[in-house]
């Protein structure tokens, strides 16, 4: 049977040319070191040295497995290693976020908890709400950060943490809608409508809402938050957007808000993970992420 003392055996002799400096390398006899290079040839069927010259000389095959010999070895060393560091285990959380938060809290977050706790590397995802859902779902991702979804409520195994409301709110380009407000959202039907498309749960959610009040559904779609807002700033037709974020990026008043009646509905952002062995752990960082969110601000202005 093949051994990692044969192993040891092998790469000290080629190393050091003999079996004599092998044996005293590793603190064993020379018969010791010679029977152990003998069961390794035993246990491969192959023969690893010429021994007809005074210095140890590697034949073809033993060319061949003194790289396996060598990985073999490393990565024995690296499990023998793992011990050593169990008071420093390591994990690595899958995240997913939707645009708004990196857009704004998350890189100051990623920033701040990268420092705190070295420990937890987190990999990052920035896609559409349904998107990061989909993947949550096939396990691809340990936590999402997302819009509400109800059907993600009823999932047997998953926890969640509210982590903010953002307030939302009509908004077009300055002068694009002159009538008195407030208006009856119905009245706003003629405008076109800029919204972000199916894979977007925070659209669908207004959609829905919109379409009790009376308003079409959205003729225009970009699934871009930033490209939203450079379209209703070019007069291209009104969106529901998230009010304080856009009002703080369009600071040259630009955009303006159209008040409705009635007003639109917060938009509450929720952590979705999994229950398992890893709990505390999502848990804690879940409420980290409700601390440091702020929907808000945004990271670049």
């Amino acid at each position: 049977m093949l051994t990692l003392k044969q192993l040891q055996a092998f790469v000290q002799v080629v190393e050091l040319g003999t079996f004599e400096r092998a044996a005293q390398r590793l603190n064993a006899t020379q018969s010791t070191v010679s029977k152990r290079i003998s069961e390794l040839e035993d246990s491969t069927g192959l023969r690893l040295f010429d021994r007809s010259h005074r210095v140890a000389r590697l034949t073809e095959d033993g060319e061949r497995i003194l790289e396996l010999a060598y990985s073999t070895l490393g990565n024995a060393q690296k499990i023998h290693e793992l011990n050593r560091e169990s008071e420093r285990t390591f994990h690595r959380v899958r995240i997913g976020f939707t645009e708004l938060a990196a857009l704004t809290w998350l890189p100051n977050f990623l920033s701040d908890y990268t420092v705190e706790r070295p420990e937890v590397r987190l990999d990052i995802t920035i896609d559409m709400s349904r998107t990061l859902y989909q993947q949550f779902q096939d396990d691809e991702l340990d936590l999402v950060v997302i819009p509400f979804m109800p059907e993600a409520f009823a999932q047997p195994g998953v926890e969640t943490r509210r982590i903010e409301d953002v307030e939302m709110a009509l908004m077009a380009c300055e002068g694009a809608v002159e009538a008195p407000q407030p208006l009856p959202i119905s009245m706003l039907d003629d405008y076109t409508l800029i919204g972000q498309g199916k894979r977007s749960g925070f659209a669908q959610h207004i959609n829905r809402w919109l379409y009790h009040q009376g308003m079409g559904a959205a003729t225009l779609t970009a699934d871009n938050l930033l490209a939203l807002v450079g379209l209703v700033t070019a007069g291209r037709g009104i969106s529901v957007l998230p009010k304080r974020c856009v009002q703080r990026l369009a600071r040259n008043e630009s955009l303006v808000v159209i008040d409705t009646t009635p007003s639109l509905p917060d938009i509450s952002y929720h952590a979705f993970y999994h229950d398992g062995v890893r709990i505390k752990l999502l848990d804690e960082l879940a409420q980290r992420l409700r601390d440091a969110a702020d929907f808000t601000e945004p990271f670049f202005v």
